[in-house]
């Protein structure tokens, strides 16, 4: 998927009645951070971290926007929670998930919920870094990744 370009959508997020996608690439790269579900132990402790790495996101100039099924109300309540500084979109139907393929495939338990994945999208709308889980209980170390984020950043 790296090289291939993004597919564009339009969703509700928490501070925008309509978050569009390719409207959103023109201020910048946008890594869209697919995850399970809002309030869960492991998305909690990764989300955390994220958060703690957020000025670093900002000085390479990447935004971020966590996305997955919960609700509006879940998502405001989870950032709320975190005192989040990212914009979390809803994809209640799966609709975006399943345009990126982020969805989990190989867990009896989790089968057919959104995954913990990341795509770094460019300016040009083109992909140019993604991290997929290879199962859901598998986290992602977010210094790794916002350190891949920086080479991809620097090489595009």
């Amino acid at each position: 998927m790296v090289g291939d370009i993004a597919a564009d959508f339009i969703m509700p997020s928490v501070d925008r009645k309509e978050f569009r996608l390719y409207d959103e690439l023109k201020k910048g790269p946008i890594l869209l951070n697919f995850y399970i579900g809002d309030f869960g132990i492991n998305c909690t402790a990764y989300m955390t971290r994220m958060i703690e790495l957020a000025p670093e996101f900002d000085r390479i100039g990447v935004r971020i926007f966590p996305i997955n099924p919960d609700g509006l109300d879940s998502h405001r309540s989870f950032r709320d929670r975190l005192s989040s500084p990212y914009d979390h979109i809803n994809d209640v139907k799966q609709e975006v998930s399943r345009m990126y393929g982020a969805i989990v495939e190989d867990s009896p338990l989790l089968k057919g919920f959104t995954n913990r994945e990341f795509f770094l999208i460019g300016t040009d709308r083109k992909i140019i870094y993604t991290w997929r889980s290879p199962m859901p209980k598998v986290l992602p170390e977010m210094s790794v990744i916002l350190e891949d984020v920086r080479k991809a950043v620097r090489l595009s």
